[in-house]
This record gives C-alpha cells, sequence and structure tokens, in this order.
C-alpha cells in the first residue's frame, strides 16, 4: 500500500545558500551559493542542498505562527527545516509566534533562530534555546518492523519504541506532511499529546528528524 503525499506548494520564499556555517567566513570569495525559491518537495530539496555542498541557508521570510502565512508554506517551511537539521545544514530563520508563544519548546530540536520579533521573552527564550542545543535532541530511526523516537526536548530522555502497525502507517504519512484527516483521528491526537506532531490549520506533519549518524556514542543520545 502506498503512503499519501501532499503536494506542498509554498508562497515565494527566497533561500539563501552558503558553503559554510560559520558566519565569520560568509563574506569571502566562493562561500555564497546564490539563491533559490522555496519549492518542490522539502525533502527532496534539503537533501539535494546538502549534496551540492550547501552547509548554511538563510530563510528570507519570517515563519509566521500569528495566521500570517498559509498553512501549505508553514508545513513545507517546517519539515525543510527539519529535514535540513537531519543534514546538519544549519540555517538562519526567524519566527512569529503570535498566542503560540510556548510552542518553542516542541520545536527546540531545531537549530535556535536568529530572532523572534514578538515574544514577550524573546532575549530569556533565545539564551536558553541556544544554551540547550545540540544535534539529536529529538531523533527517530527506523528498524525492521518499528521505528524509535529518542526525545530530550524536555531535558530528560523520553524513549518510545513505535511497533503498532497503526501508528507506523500514520508516522511514514505525516513525515513529508499530510492533510490531517489522512490519519486516524485517535492516532493523531495520541501523536499531538506526545509532542510528536504539529499540526496547522487542516495538515499535520512530524517533528522527530532521522538520525543520519551519531555525533556521540548512541546510548549517550
Amino acid at each position: 500500500m502506498s503512503t499519501p503525499t501532499l503536494d506542498l506548494r509554498p508562497a515565494p520564499v527566497p533561500l539563501l545558500l552558503w558553503r559554510d556555517h560559520d558566519d565569520a567566513v560568509l563574506g569571502l570569495p566562493d562561500m555564497a551559493m546564490g539563491e533559490q525559491p522555496a519549492a518542490g518537495d522539502p525533502q527532496t530539496t534539503a537533501a539535494d542542498l546538502y549534496a551540492r555542498g550547501v552547509r548554511k541557508v538563510s530563510v528570507g521570510s519570517p515563519l509566521d505562527l500569528t495566521g500570517g502565512m498559509d498553512a501549505g508554506t508553514l508545513v513545507w517551511l517546517m519539515v525543510f527545516l527539519r529535514e535540513l537539521t537531519s543534514w546538519s545544514v544549519a540555517y538562519d530563520w526567524t519566527v512569529l509566534w503570535g498566542k503560540h508563544r510556548d510552542v518553542w519548546q516542541r520545536l527546540n530540536h531545531l537549530h535556535p533562530p536568529r530572532a523572534m520579533p514578538d515574544h514577550p521573552e524573546a532575549e530569556d527564550v533565545l539564551t536558553r534555546w541556544r544554551d540547550t542545543h545540540y544535534l539529536c535532541k529529538c531523533i527517530h530511526r527506523h528498524g525492521p518492523g518499528f521505528l524509535e523516537v529518542r526525545d530530550r526536548r524536555a531535558g530528560d530522555l523520553s524513549r518510545f519504541v513505535i511497533d503498532d502497525p497503526h501508528y507506523l502507517a500514520a508516522v511514514e504519512t505525516l513525515i513529508p506532511g499530510a492533510p490531517s484527516d489522512s490519519v486516524p483521528p485517535d492516532v493523531l491526537a495520541h501523536l499531538v499529546e506526545e509532542g510528536l506532531v504539529g499540526t496547522a490549520d487542516d495538515l499535520a506533519w512530524w517533528l522527530p528528524y532521522r538520525v543520519r549518524r551519531w555525533p556521540w556514542p548512541s546510548m549517550i543520545v
């Protein structure tokens, strides 16, 4: 049985590309790799950028949770940022939280944003986010007939092993982003409650990123 996919068509958002993640060298000759719009499949786009040697991406529009961005663009960008993190590609982004000021606690496995202009505690939150960020903070990996999630976003390790076929099918559907009604409502509600799925209007996406290589011995992570 094939997994349904969502054809996300984001609004025009420019992506600026560099060969290195270090801000100190970005102005050197040949470091800039040009600009391209956010388009196509976000997972494929992230993988292609890594293969081309891109090591930093700047997202030219704020990720807007206030309602000023359509859900398709929001989910495209969230899946894209998750995939860049999976490939260890740094990115520069800003976010507008609106009423969702505490959602950062579910997104703190991603690279810290450069700015949060509308958050009343932006300086404190950004400091905590930067000080506690590291690779593999919330990841998933596949085994034969199961999927393991290792989540340290709250500080301590929470480990989930998913082997129920209904849940496995739901995760596969949600990884690229999908309509919320494409997975069973009870499964979706459980995954959202555990902080493993994000939602925007009638769309949903999987939050943990796939681990591609362990930065330390796996039992430490």
